[in-house]
C-alpha cells in the first residue's frame, strides 16, 4: 500500500514537472536575455535557466515536489470527505460540518500523507527507485495514477449524493 501511495505522489510529481516546463517557458525564454543573463553573473550565478529548472524539479524542496504534494493531500482530504458524506448518507443522520470538522479532515489528511510519503523523506528513496523503472512500467504505473486520482475526485465530489438532505 505504502507503495501504491508512493507511486501515485511519484506520478503526480511527474506530471507537474512537466507542466511546470510548460507554464515557466515564457520565464526561461526571459532567462536568454543578454541583459538579465549579465545581472545574474553579477551575481555569481552563470546559468540562470540552470538554477530556474533546479528549483522547479528538486525533488526534495522544489516547487514541482511542493505542488504535487498538495494535490496529493487534497486526494487523502476529498476521500476522508467521502467517506463522511457516505457514513452520514447511510447512518441517515445529518452532519452540521463546521470549519473544526474540516480542519480535523485536514489535519488527518496531511496526518497519512506524513505517514505514507513524508516522513524521514520516505517519497525521495521511491522517487529514485521509480526513476530507474522501465519505461513501459512508468507507463504503466501513470495510467493507474490517472484513474486513481479520477476516482478520488468522482468519490470526493459524487458523495454528495449519499446525503439525505440538502446543503
Amino acid at each position: 500500500m505504502v507503495w501504491l501511495l508512493n507511486i501515485v505522489f511519484y506520478n503526480l510529481f511527474r506530471f507537474e514537472r512537466r507542466t511546470q516546463k510548460f507554464f515557466t517557458y515564457p520565464v526561461l525564454l526571459f532567462l536568454k536575455n543578454k541583459k538579465v543573463r549579465e545581472s545574474y553573473k553579477k551575481r555569481g550565478v552563470i546559468n540562470p535557466k540552470k538554477e530556474v529548472v533546479k528549483a522547479l524539479e528538486n525533488p526534495e524542496v522544489g516547487i514541482s515536489s511542493i505542488l504535487s504534494g498538495g494535490h496529493y493531500m487534497v486526494l487523502f482530504f476529498l476521500l476522508t470527505f467521502g467517506i463522511v458524506n457516505f457514513v452520514s448518507g447511510y447512518l441517515r443522520t445529518e452532519f452540521n460540518l463546521t470549519l473544526a470538522h474540516f480542519a480535523a479532515m485536514a489535519i488527518f489528511s496531511y496526518g497519512f500523507a506524513y505517514l505514507f510519503s513524508f516522513r524521514q523523506d520516505r517519497s525521495v528513496d521511491y522517487f529514485k527507485e521509480f526513476e530507474n523503472l522501465p519505461k513501459n512500467k512508468k507507463n504503466k504505473s501513470a495510467w493507474m495514477t490517472f484513474f486513481i486520482v479520477l476516482g478520488v475526485w468522482t468519490f470526493g465530489i459524487g458523495s454528495f449524493v449519499f446525503l439525505n438532505y440538502r446543503l
